[in-house]
């Protein structure tokens, strides 16, 4: 049977690692998986862009998630801490 070769970066390398771990399942087997569903006819899939921290705010505060936290008491107050 043929072989394909791939050379990536360490950072690459590490974090397909890290994904194939998550996913309780060996990198070869995901690379054959994503080759079988280009040839398939599946749409190559992009690389998402990490939001910029203005953009994640936007997200944190307007996206619903932590919405319960308008319930919860309040803990500590302005006068909590100490001075910087």
């Amino acid at each position: 049977m043929p072989q394909l070769n791939l050379r990536l970066d360490d950072r690459r390398l590490q974090a397909l690692r890290r994904y194939a771990s998550r996913r309780r399942t060996p990198v070869t087997w995901l690379i054959r998986d994503y080759v079988d569903h280009l040839l398939s006819g599946g749409a190559p899939i992009q690389a998402a862009e990490i939001p910029a921290g203005g953009e994640l705010a936007r997200l944190a505060q307007e996206g619903g998630a932590l919405d319960w936290l308008a319930d919860e008491p309040d803990l500590y107050s302005l006068r909590d801490g100490e001075p910087l």
